[in-house]
């Protein structure tokens, strides 16, 4: 009995001394369970609707020809209109956004060429502006273009909301912010050959501001050794979006738009007005005898 006391007696220090030892080998080998999140995902992003035509003639019922140009843009940081072949470094639009701008040039080009179609006129395009051959340029009488200004401005400092693990594992930061988004709309018309503006209307859109959020991917990196043959890791920035909701902000703005800036140019590409410029481009062709 006394032989059983003392050994039953040594094997507690015995316990307290490994103890210890388990618990630190178990909390630094064990990683914590993980729940991840979903990624938004942010669907019906290029898809805009179509224009009804209230009305229609028969096509090329109008001795009128005209080149149709794509929509452009510029913003508060590109000076120059581009037609969403280039971003500008630094710029508001970021490369999602000009993926949406591009989808929404396309359908608002072809529905104008539609509606020209609609009141009687031959159309060409639509094009860039760099891509209409002289051909299609002397064989017209006016060219059709509309651009877009942007005017596209954040809150100089995002708010840290905290950070996720992300569905594929993928782990990051989360931040909010405000931005607004101005809109104006320039309808123009120009003579082909020479470029010269005859005719520009405008429909301004007004400013309107947006809370958004977004994340971005952190990379993980070893620190150190853990000691049990794995290794401590620290995380930092990569400059990679997990999700940015400007694009879908973005894409909103200009579907709830698009109705109102396709019913403003049937209303402003009246058919006698332009029968009218079709006169003055004439003339403007043999004042630079092209």
């Amino acid at each position: 009995m006394k032989k059983m006391l003392i050994i039953a007696s040594g094997l507690i220090p015995l316990a307290f001394i490994f103890y210890p030892v388990f618990f630190v080998s178990t909390a630094s080998c064990v990683p914590p369970e993980s729940h991840y999140a979903p990624i938004p995902e942010y669907s019906n992003l290029y898809s805009f609707p179509k224009f009804n035509i209230p009305e229609a003639k028969s096509a090329g019922s109008v001795n009128l020809t005209t080149v149709i140009i794509v929509p452009e843009y510029k913003d508060t940081y590109t000076q120059e209109y581009a037609g969403g072949a280039r971003v500008a470094a630094g710029g508001p639009i970021t490369t999602g956004m000009l993926k949406v701008f591009k989808s929404f040039a396309g359908s608002l080009g072809e529905d104008v060429q539609a509606q020209l179609v609609a009141k009687g006129m031959t159309t060409k395009g639509p094009y860039a502006m760099s891509e209409v051959t002289y051909p299609d340029k002397k064989g017209a009488d006016l060219t059709v273009s509309t651009n877009i200004i942007f005017d596209i401005n954040y809150s100089s400092t995002a708010k840290y909301i905290g950070e996720r693990s992300f569905t594929g594992g993928v782990y990051g930061k989360m931040y909010s912010s405000v931005m607004t988004v101005g809109m104006k709309v320039y309808y123009q018309m120009l003579e082909p050959l020479s470029e010269e503006k005859m005719w520009i209307k405008k429909l301004d859109l007004g400013v309107q501001e947006f809370p958004f959020t977004y994340a971005m991917q952190q990379e993980r990196y070893v620190t150190g050794s853990d000691g049990c043959g794995g290794y401590y890791y620290g995380w930092r920035d990569t400059n990679t979006y997990i999700y940015d909701e400007r694009v879908k902000i973005f894409s909103d703005v200009l579907k709830s738009s698009y109705p109102q800036i396709m019913k403003t140019a049937w209303n402003y590409l009246d058919m006698d007005e332009m029968l009218n410029l079709k006169q003055k481009s004439q003339e403007i062709r043999e004042s630079k005898r092209y």
